[in-house]
């Protein structure tokens, strides 16, 4: 009897450990750049200039990004976009650092775009030339061929849009890490807090059963 109870919570230990980390992960549905192209709102390059923390907790929060594009490639040609995104990884947030340049595939309406680490999004050199296949990253000959020819963004110093005081980030560190990602479509519903909580049950149901292994042997040797 007793070894069916520590067979059992053996098993009860492995199903919390798979499950706590498959559940938080975030897993992308496969799309190439044809099909990313089309389901996009707007699809641009580059700068990010500010990133704020969004005061909506619900998913986790939100991370606002406020980038100076420097190439449309579809969608209307401006020079000033703002995208918003999970602000985790698991959540499949999309990591936005001040500084930093971007291909955007951006969903939503024209005026609350959204984006994910699912979308297509690539990390691009500084700069603002065109796209190239030596840029790295998942810049490759279907993604530009997919993109097409697109319109430069003449910059006519029109005044950066402002992220309300509230969800201003104190810093881009702070920007940043909030928007730490990873890889997928739909996450799971605990997040990387899901993880943690998981592991510490697993370690407890471990302890259980090898404190129970050692009480059996224990009577038994008696």
């Amino acid at each position: 009897m007793t070894s069916r109870v520590l067979a059992l919570l053996a098993l009860v230990a492995g199903l919390v450990m798979f499950t706590g980390g498959t559940a938080s992960a975030c897993q992308c549905v496969e799309r190439g750049p044809q099909d990313q192209m089309e389901s996009a709102v707007a699809v641009f390059a580059g700068t990010v200039t500010r990133v704020g923390v969004s005061p909506d907790e619900s998913g986790g929060g939100h991370v606002v990004a406020v980038l100076r594009a420097d190439h449309v490639y579809k969608g209307q040609a401006r020079e000033w976009f703002q995208v918003s995104t999970r602000s985790e990884g698991p959540a499949c947030g999309y990591d936005f650092a001040a500084g930093s340049r971007h291909l955007v595939f951006a969903g939503g309406r024209d005026e609350v775009l959204t984006t994910s680490s699912c979308s297509g999004n690539a990390s691009l050199p500084a700069g603002d030339r065109p796209l190239r296949r030596d840029d790295g990253n998942g810049v490759t000959r279907e993604l530009i061929a997919a993109l097409g020819t697109p319109t430069r963004v003449r910059h006519t110093g029109a005044a950066e849009p402002a992220i309300a005081e509230s969800t201003a980030a104190g810093s881009t560190s702070a920007g940043s890490a909030a928007a730490k990602s990873a890889a997928t479509e739909s996450a799971g519903p605990y997040g990387g807090t899901g993880v943690l909580v998981a592991a510490l049950v697993a370690v407890g149901v471990v302890a259980l059963a090898a404190v129970g292994g050692w009480a059996y042997r224990r009577r038994s040797s008696t």
